[in-house]
């Protein structure tokens, strides 16, 4: 266990020097989607020979690349090698993603983000639906943005209506930070009021310019752009190719207030732990009862409609 938080710190050290050439301050490891390094170094797909898949990269990296300027430094090589010291884990995040992708990558085209957004929650969450969700809202910011939590229904915990408020804040950051996504990031990991605090510091050297961010946005900038960068070349990495434009394996069904889950399962083929699994706001049993109707999602293998007296007709 030692040998392998002493790992786990060198990483991190090794991560501020890649950026100032510098010896990292003393301080906990930002924390990593999957173990720490086991030392090797990494070798990309073009270093190695590989065919990369179909993508907007333009190897041999690292270089900006539209429509967001993935930068494949030693640090991000660093996280991708850790990453793959245990792609199982890594796998296991992108196949709980899989239902919702498809409408998460809607939902950012929708306000002209570029699709590579999507792998943010993976670094800021690895995909969870607990606790505060794939995109970790506090819960000021996420009633700001529209979201409803309550003693029925945390919709942080929603891949999909958590992506909507993600996508209304980044394109609102991404517009006050003069569409430079660098910065973007930056507030979104430190709050509105970055954009002024670090835009002195911004220049055009992006790496000296992360020198100079906090450690943990060094570490969720690091952790998304490794992560997008597997995606792109997941067969390169043994990992299942990722997509994006798959059509969902469920449909929405408006369910009236009150109603059962239980009900709602029986009379569509399903379960019950199917339906919170496809609806990870729901935190009971039953339909939110102050809702005259709300949206449940049904998994489509068995969503052979029957007329019933909880399904809402508009």
């Amino acid at each position: 266990m030692a040998a392998l938080i002493a790992a786990g710190w060198a990483s991190t050290r090794a991560f501020a020097e890649d950026f100032d050439g510098s010896d990292a301050q003393s301080g906990p490891p930002s924390p990593s989607l999957a173990a720490p390094s086991a030392g090797f170094e990494l070798e990309t797909p073009a270093e190695a020979g590989a065919q990369p898949v179909e993508s907007p990269y333009v190897l041999p990296l690292p270089q900006a690349v539209p429509p967001f300027p993935i930068l494949l430094n030693r640090a991000v090589r660093r996280y991708v090698s850790d990453f793959m010291t245990s792609p199982d884990h890594l796998q296991d995040t992108f196949d709980r993603s899989h239902p919702y992708l498809p409408d998460m990558v809607r939902v950012l085209r929708s306000y002209g983000l570029p699709d590579d957004l999507v792998y943010l929650a993976f670094a800021e969450s690895e995909f969870s639906k607990r606790g505060k969700g794939p995109w970790q809202f506090n819960s000021d910011t996420a009633k700001r943005f529209g979201l409803r939590i309550d003693n029925y229904v945390d919709e942080r915990r929603d891949p999909v209506m958590s992506t909507k408020a993600a996508a209304e804040y980044l394109a609102t950051l991404h517009d006050e930070a003069g569409d430079d996504w660098p910065m973007t990031l930056v507030a979104w990991n430190n709050g509105d009021s970055a954009i002024n605090r670090y835009w002195s510091l911004r220049g055009r050297n992006m790496e000296k310019f992360g020198s100079r961010l906090p450690r943990r946005t060094r570490g969720l900038m690091g952790r998304f752009m490794a992560v997008a960068y597997i995606a792109h070349h997941a067969d390169s990495y043994g990992i299942t190719p990722i997509r994006l434009d798959d059509p969902p394996a469920y449909e929405m069904l408006p369910v009236r207030g009150g109603t059962p889950l239980s009900r709602v399962a029986l009379n569509h083929g399903t379960t019950l732990e199917r339906l919170h699994e496809l609806n990870p706001a729901l935190l009971r049993d039953v339909v939110p009862p102050d809702e005259h109707s709300y949206s449940v999602r049904v998994p489509l293998e068995s969503s052979d409609f029957h007329a019933s007296a909880e399904h809402v007709s508009f």
